[in-house]
C-alpha cells in the first residue's frame, strides 16, 4: 500500500505540474467548452441535453467532446492538453484529472450529475467506510473536488451532495434533471423489437444499482443470484426486463439469457424502458425516482438492507426515500409480481416533488444559468 500511494503522489506531481507549464503558454478561450462523458462511449442523458440546447442557442462556441479517464495512466495527459485553455468543463459523473489539478481561475469544472435525487450514499459521504475512500486517499486525490457550480435535481437534495461533494450548499443548483424532457416526450413503444407473445405480457423492469467489487462491496447480494431462484415461481404473464448497470459483467447473467420468462438489456439504459414498462423493482438505485413521473407500481428489493446501510449507507431511511414496497426477502418478492396487473396506477407524488422537481425547461434554465454566473 505504502508503494501505491507514492506512486500516486508522484502521478499527481507530474499531472499538476504539467497542467500549470501548460497554462502558462496558453490563454483561456472564452468560448471554448469541452464535455467529458465517464460512462459510455457518446453522450447520453444530462450531458447530452445540455450539449444539445448549448450548441442550439449559441453555435457561436468551439464545443468539444471527450471520453474523461478512469484510471491513472498515459491518456489522462491528453486531457490536459484539451482543458489547458477551456472555459468551461462540463461532466456528470467522477472526473479524476480534476482532481489531480488546481483549476486556473477563468477555468469552471462544472457537475451535472447523473442521478436524481439523493439516495444511496457517494464520494466524502462514505469516507472511511467498507465502501468509501480512506482520509489517506483523500489527502492524494480529493475526489470530487474543484467543482465550480453542481446542478442536481431539486433544492432538497442539495444538502445531502454538498456532503458528498465537500463543497458549499450555495454552489449547488436544484433546477432539474435535463434528462427528464426526453423522458417526457419518449414513446411508449418497446426500445427493440419484441414478439407477439412477449408484447401480450405485464413488463416488469428491474434496475439494479451500482455493486462495488474486491474490497469495497456494499454487501454480498447477486442480483443474478436472486433472480435465478425465484424464476420458476414467476408467473408466465410477467416478462421480466433487466437492465443490468453498465458496470457489471455480461457473464453474471448468462444463465438467465435462455429463459424465455427474461430479456437482460445491455444495449439500453433503464430510461428508454420506463415509459414502456408496466411496473418497475430496484435495491438502491435513484431511477426509482424518474419512474415514478409515471405512477405506475414501484418497489425496493432490500434483502440486504442491514449490510447495505453498515458498509455503505443511505442518506435517508429508505421508507423516507422510496414511496414503493419494501421487500426484504424473496417470498416477498414473488408475491408483489404475482399481485401485479395491467393499467395499475399509484400516488408517487411525494417522490417527485422531493427528487425530481421542476421538469419544464430544465435545459434552457441550466444553460442560462450557468452563462449567467460565475
Amino acid at each position: 500500500m505504502k508503494i501505491q500511494r507514492i506512486v500516486q503522489k508522484i502521478y499527481k506531481a507530474t499531472v499538476a505540474t504539467l497542467y500549470k507549464v501548460l497554462t502558462i503558454f496558453s490563454t483561456v478561450k472564452p468560448q471554448k467548452i469541452v464535455f467529458y462523458h465517464y460512462r459510455k462511449d457518446e453522450l447520453e442523458g444530462n450531458l447530452l441535453q445540455i450539449y444539445k440546447e448549448m450548441t442550439t442557442t449559441m453555435p457561436m462556441n468551439d464545443y468539444y467532446v471527450r471520453q474523461s479517464s478512469r484510471k491513472m495512466g498515459f491518456g489522462l495527459f491528453k486531457e490536459l492538453w484539451m482543458i489547458r485553455d477551456a472555459s468551461k468543463i462540463i461532466i456528470d459523473d467522477y472526473f479524476l484529472t480534476g482532481y489531480l489539478i488546481k483549476p486556473r481561475r477563468q477555468s469552471e469544472i462544472i457537475q451535472l450529475w447523473h442521478a436524481a435525487g439523493a439516495f444511496k450514499k457517494f464520494g466524502h459521504s462514505t469516507k472511511n467506510t467498507h465502501f468509501g475512500p480512506s482520509d489517506d486517499y483523500l489527502s492524494i486525490i480529493p475526489i470530487h473536488s474543484n467543482y465550480s457550480k453542481v446542478y442536481v435535481s431539486t433544492p432538497q437534495s442539495a444538502i445531502y451532495f454538498a456532503e458528498a461533494f465537500n463543497m458549499k450548499v450555495e454552489d449547488i443548483y436544484g433546477l432539474g434533471i435535463p434528462r427528464i424532457e426526453q423522458l417526457k416526450e419518449a414513446s411508449t413503444e418497446p426500445p427493440m423489437p419484441l414478439t407477439t407473445q412477449q408484447r401480450q405480457k405485464q413488463s416488469v423492469l428491474f434496475a439494479p444499482t451500482y455493486r462495488a467489487e474486491k474490497g469495497h462491496s456494499e454487501s454480498d447480494l447477486k442480483w443474478a443470484t436472486e433472480i435465478n431462484a425465484i424464476i420458476d415461481e414467476i408467473p408466465d404473464h410477467l416478462l421480466l426486463i433487466i437492465i443490468p448497470h453498465p458496470y457489471s459483467k455480461k457473464e453474471e447473467w448468462e444463465k438467465l439469457m435462455e429463459n424465455d420468462k427474461i430479456i437482460i438489456d445491455f444495449n439500453h439504459n433503464v430510461n428508454d424502458w420506463m415509459p414502456y414498462a408496466d411496473c418497475f423493482v430496484t435495491d438502491y438505485s435513484s431511477a426509482i425516482f424518474e419512474y415514478a413521473l409515471f405512477e405506475k407500481p414501484l418497489a425496493n428489493y432490500v434483502p440486504d438492507l442491514q449490510q447495505y446501510m453498515a458498509n455503505r449507507g443511505l442518506y435517508r431511511p429508505i421508507e423516507d426515500i422510496s414511496d414503493g414496497a419494501i421487500l426484504t426477502n424473496r417470498q416477498q418478492l414473488v408475491a408483489w409480481l404475482s399481485e401485479r396487473k395491467k393499467g395499475e396506477k399509484m400516488d408517487t407524488s411525494h417522490m417527485v416533488q422531493e427528487n425530481i422537481g421542476n421538469t419544464e425547461d430544465v435545459s434552457q434554465k441550466i444553460v442560462q444559468h450557468i452563462f449567467a454566473t460565475k
